[in-house]
């Protein structure tokens, strides 16, 4: 929120009274059925009111006075305007008494009830983070770089701009809503150790899984909203891209007023806020990147709170469980005496016996005097903390750990020089079809299963093809539909034939450095 918003200032009082009185079920009810009604028909008569908020599910007794109190009222507060229906027939007096008015929503009656429909379908919604409406901004800014250059500022198409630009900002718009969501439901994870220990313990752990699985992924995606967001202000300009788009969103006439002001001051700011999130030049300072790190922080203390809850469901019985009981026994004590003995016995404070222990000068101290009147004698701290005074042997060194660290660092260096032989297997240096893949072995076919299973569970692009990328970001595969003239392909691999419908495919690197190279090189130096 900019600090010249200040959107408390332009509230009114009166805003949502209708929520507030011993009627409010009535008024919503009614409010619901105007903005529900205001696509097919703004205006509605009392008979078509009653009607409508009937088959809305009123099941109590709604006369028609009742009714015209509740309506009367909603336009005092100004939520509904009442006027003379013209285009009505009436028959006889009692008719035009009763059908001479209609009522229809006004501007803040349809804010007040969006605001509360908003309020309750957000009470109803499900946490969730979508690192795919990313993906959805990425590629709607760069339809939008597209359409404005391959045909020209002027040959551009300005409806699908504008309806471009307004889905990009719904995502964002819905990026940010579950964002702030998910925060409130971490913080109140993060805050809740009242809860059973199963369940507890089961919540955190699917918390910590579901965000270290969003964290892994979302650098790449954030990587390509930044590129596209820069293209685009790049190449074509902000301030161009909002002229076009409102060529595009053929905005209705307004009495009075010009309302393109509005939608492109409307648009300024939803694009700042796109830049606050995503901007690469604001790398330091942006949204997202806190976000990042606080998703991290989360997973740290989530961590910290689920190894608190398991050492504590170790322990036979909590410290606090422990005084609690020792109290109780305190309380039934018969006398002072078996308090004494108690207190002795749970904290172990009688006097120390070293009768091995003697005087400096032992002539000095006779053999018969009571210990209550011989001299005190030096204890070692040793005997107190150990039990014994004995010297202690050295420490044993410590093993050299170069060679079991070298033996791992050649088994990261294998494997993973492995997996990129398995991967450089699956290139296919452009698009070709799936049956012409060549026989697989069977950590290729595998790779292959699950890349083309990455693919399919991704909507379609506007070029027509579905693209994902492995887990790591660096390797990339597109798919597009089989031609109606194509066949089936069949792949021989080591486990079988795999019968599927004959894909275009395309698999590549994105980028990235031979990491297998720097482990085997470290491998042999350790």
């Amino acid at each position: 929120m900019r600090s010249g918003d200040r959107p408390w200032r332009r509230l009114s009082s009166d805003l949502f009274r209708f929520a507030t009185t011993d009627l409010r079920e009535l008024h919503t009810a009614v409010l619901a059925v105007f903005d529900d009604a205001a696509v097919l028909q703004p205006a509605l008569r009392l008979e078509q009111v009653r009607r409508a908020v009937e088959e809305a599910g009123w099941d109590e007794p709604l006369d028609d006075d009742r009714l015209r109190a509740t309506l009367g009222q909603l336009v005092v507060w100004e939520l509904l305007d009442v006027t003379q229906d013209h285009a009505a027939q009436y028959a006889t007096p009692e008719e035009f008494e009763r059908r001479n008015l209609q009522w229809s929503l006004t501007p803040t009656g349809e804010a007040a009830i969006g605001g509360v429909l908003f309020a309750i379908a957000q009470l109803r919604r499900a946490v969730s983070l979508q690192p795919a409406v990313l993906d959805a901004i990425a590629d709607g800014l760069g339809d939008l770089h597209r359409l404005l250059t391959d045909g020209g500022i002027d040959g551009a198409d300005a409806p699908r701009v504008a309806t471009t630009l307004s889905a990009v900002e719904n995502h964002h718009e819905s990026m940010v809503a579950s964002l702030r969501q998910f925060n409130r439901h971490l913080q109140r994870l993060l805050r809740d150790d009242g809860a059973d220990d199963e369940v507890f313990l089961d919540v955190k752990r699917k918390t910590v899984e579901y965000l270290q699985e969003y964290v892994t992924g979302i650098e790449r995606r954030l990587r390509r909203v930044g590129g596209a967001l820069e293209r685009v202000q790049r190449d074509i300009g902000v301030s161009v891209l909002h002229d076009v788009a409102l060529r595009g969103a053929n905005l209705a006439p307004l009495a009075g007023e010009d309302p393109a002001p509005g939608w492109l001051a409307e648009r300024a700011k939803r694009w700042e806020a796109l830049c606050v999130w995503f901007d690469p030049t604001r790398a330091d300072e942006s949204r997202i990147s806190t976000l990042l790190d606080v998703a991290r922080n989360a997973v740290v203390q989530l961590l910290r709170v689920l190894e608190r809850r398991w050492e504590a469901r170790r322990r036979s019985a909590s410290i606090a469980d422990d005084f609690r009981a020792l109290a109780a026994w305190f309380a039934s004590a018969a006398s002072d005496d078996e308090a004494h003995v108690l207190f002795n016995a749970a904290f172990g404070l009688w006097p120390a016996r070293h009768a091995h222990l003697v005087h400096v000068d032992e002539d000095a101290v006779a053999t018969t005097a009571s210990w209550l009147e011989a001299p005190p004698v030096e204890v070692a701290p040793s005997l107190r903390t150990s039990g014994s005074v004995a010297a202690k042997g050295r420490v044993a060194p410590v093993g050299d750990p170069s060679a079991v660290r070298a033996r791992r660092q050649r088994r990261q260096a294998e494997e993973l020089a492995r997996h990129e032989r398995v991967r450089d297997a699956l290139l296919t240096n452009g698009r070709l079809r799936l049956s012409d893949l060549e026989a697989l072995e069977h950590d290729t076919f595998r790779e292959l299963l699950d890349l083309l299973a990455l693919a399919l569970s991704t909507s379609r692009r506007s070029d027509g093809s579905r693209r994902a990328s492995s887990s790591d970001g660096r390797v990339e595969i597109a798919l597009w539909e089989p031609a109606r003239s194509a066949g089936t392909a069949r792949l021989r691999t080591a486990d079988g034939i795999l019968t599927a419908p004959d894909y275009g495919v395309a698999i590549e690197l994105v980028g990235g450095l031979d990491d297998s190279a720097d482990l085997e090189v470290e491998a042999a130096h350790g």
